[in-house]
């Protein structure tokens, strides 16, 4: 895709399928543009002269040039102005064959149009104010939103919650700098503009706006795109047992023979409408000898490595011996969650106290920032042959990560958004220390107008082709 800042390009007539591509039921072909009207009624003579904006007309679409009818159609109509890009817009609804599609692009095209490039539609829509960039953004994040809790919180950005979030912020930041800029053009008469405690309060507001949005990121990324979780441990504990448990599936192959697992397997589900990606690896041990096992192994840390939790598997029977300890002095404690698998072998026992009597000389305990919340909280006694084990340790995983009411909250969960308002509060921060420093006013602006660029990029008010190609080359044709 060529730079989306295309000057006379913008000004053209474009048309694209909006549906998926293949055979369905419908399709829909949407034609924007200042000549939408004029090219479509031409294979549309059953729109009036002057439609309607909102209203539905229907009847035999036809080849402009020999009058042959080409497919039944409904024709929706949007004025300028009142339509998704801002422009004039008409949305064939025509049966879903490929054929049928194709033709009438082609007759389209043949009139005037030209096919659209990846998100130009809601490119237009940005450019004609219909949308800021973070709900052109959050446009993606619905169409791409796999689980309940994402496609909540994409909805809430495109409606603007977040946006209106950010202008509060940015309504506070153009005081500020532009009381800075009084001060500096009158510093030479010796009039005070604002004093300076009143600057320092509306710059530890600005920060703790901020803050509080840097810090749903965690959240916002898993509630979007969902857990990777991965299942590690000794082979023959039954970690793939439980990976077809937690899949209500059964994905990976199942026998007491340890090593059966030498690839990663992956598989997705959901839970209280939040998605699950789940990662099965091979059995982690030293005496592997066959190469594609060792090959599977070093995959294994991999993927413990790009996870968001790992699920650490022993046999409940064996307990916690060397080679466990070893595996868990490897990982994270702050992602890890400990699975004593096969309670159905010990009569359904929980002896959570010889867990933490076993751990309490490790290496991992000792990186433990809170033992007793991680034995509360982390430790599961499962068995694979129990199915209320998903909901069980699911629940408590949404609880602990993400106890959030997307409803309730506003929520970043953007990288572009992260990193425009990570470098905003770091803006912000200094500018406070400038204040305190009594550095003046000339470098106060110098510092702050730096925070207030990085909300304007995350608005979309200041950009460049780089950005938009960034954010727009996502999309897919016809969005």
């Amino acid at each position: 895709m060529g730079p989306m800042i295309r000057g006379d390009r913008d000004k053209d007539t474009i048309c694209a399928i909006s549906t998926p591509h293949g055979v369905g039921g419908i399709s829909v072909i949407r034609v924007s543009g200042p000549q939408t009207l004029n090219i479509v009624s031409k294979i549309c003579p059953f729109l009036p002269a002057h439609p309607e904006s909102h209203k539905v007309y229907f009847g035999n679409l036809k080849n402009s040039q020999s009058g042959d009818e080409i497919d039944e159609v409904l024709a929706t109509y949007f004025k300028e102005g009142r339509s998704f890009t801002g422009e004039e817009v008409i949305e064939i609804s025509c049966h879903g064959s490929p054929l049928i599609c194709q033709t009438i692009l082609n007759q389209l095209v043949n009139l005037g149009a030209r096919p659209a490039d990846r998100g130009e539609f809601t490119f237009r829509a940005f450019m004609n104010g219909k949308l800021d960039l973070v709900q052109a953004e959050s446009v993606l994040s619905l169409i791409e939103s796999q689980s309940q809790q994402a496609a909540k919180l994409a909805l809430r950005q495109l409606k603007g919650t977040l946006s209106h979030k950010l202008e509060e912020i940015e309504d506070d930041m153009t005081w500020i700098l532009a009381h800075a800029e009084a001060s500096i053009d009158f510093s030479t008469e010796g009039i005070e503009v604002i004093e300076e405690n009143v600057i320092q309060v509306r710059l530890k507001k600005i920060e703790a706006g901020l803050k509080e949005l840097v810090a749903t990121f965690k959240v916002g990324r898993l509630l979007k795109d969902g857990f990777r979780i991965v299942l590690t441990g000794l082979p023959n504990v039954g970690k793939s047992s439980l990976l077809n448990l937690f899949l209500e599936d059964e994905r990976a192959i199942v026998t007491d023979i340890p090593g059966t697992t030498r690839d990663v397997i992956h598989g997705d589900t959901t839970f209280e409408g939040v998605k699950f990606t789940f990662v099965d690896t091979a059995g982690l041990r030293d005496e592997a000898t066959d190469l594609v096992e060792r090959i599977g192994i070093q995959k294994s840390y991999e993927a413990q490595n790009e996870s968001d939790v790992v699920f650490f598997v022993y046999d409940i029977e064996k307990g916690l011996g060397a080679e466990e300890l070893q595996i868990l002095e490897s990982l994270d404690p702050a992602k890890t969650y400990i699975l004593a698998n096969k309670t159905d072998k010990i009569g359904g026992s929980k002896p959570l106290e010889t867990v933490e009597k076993t751990l309490k000389n490790s290496k991992f305990f000792q990186k433990l920032t809170d033992p007793g919340a991680f034995f509360t909280r982390r430790v599961f006694f499962v068995s694979a042959l129990d199915k209320k084990v998903r909901s069980e340790v699911l629940k408590d995983l949404v609880k602990e990560f993400a106890d959030l009411q997307v409803e309730n909250t506003v929520l970043i969960s953007n990288a572009r958004h992260f990193e425009n308002l990570s470098r905003a509060l770091e803006n912000t921060q200094r500018s406070q220390s400038v204040v305190a420093q009594g550095l003046g006013a000339e470098f106060l602006a110098l510092e702050f107008k730096e925070a207030l660029i990085a909300i304007h990029e995350t608005l979309g008010k200041r950009f460049d082709d780089q950005i938009m190609d960034r954010v727009f080359k996502e999309f897919c044709i016809g969005k």
